[in-house]
């Protein structure tokens, strides 16, 4: 017999794969509809809290030298979250006078 595509519920039935919105994000998630219990992803639930933990507490790093450019350290905890890797691809960009946005290509 097929199995059913989603996840199994505590109270037996399937669970269909959602969306739900934690804090402004949007995380991928799974509800169940006789119970109404919803499952949230474990990685984006992981990104959520660091998310929310580095905006009340910004990480400190310093700014440093290597050759001709300057460098700013990413954190293992971050890096290793949005699998960023060495020879992965990051678009810089000015986001205000104090503020630079670094996008890494998936």
């Amino acid at each position: 017999m097929p199995r059913k595509k989603g996840m199994e519920c505590v109270c037996g039935e399937i669970a269909k794969e959602s969306h739900t919105n934690i804090e402004g994000y949007k995380v991928r998630s799974w509800k169940c509809k006789k119970c109404g219990e919803e499952y949230i992803d474990s990685s984006d639930a992981e990104f959520v809290l660091l998310a929310s933990k580095t905006r009340k507490h910004p990480i400190k790093a310093k700014v440093g030298i290597l050759g001709e450019s300057y460098i700013i350290r990413i954190p293992k905890e971050i890096a290793e979250l949005m699998h960023i890797a060495k020879g992965k691809v990051a678009k810089i960009t000015l986001a205000g006078p104090n503020d630079i946005l670094i996008t890494v290509e998936s």
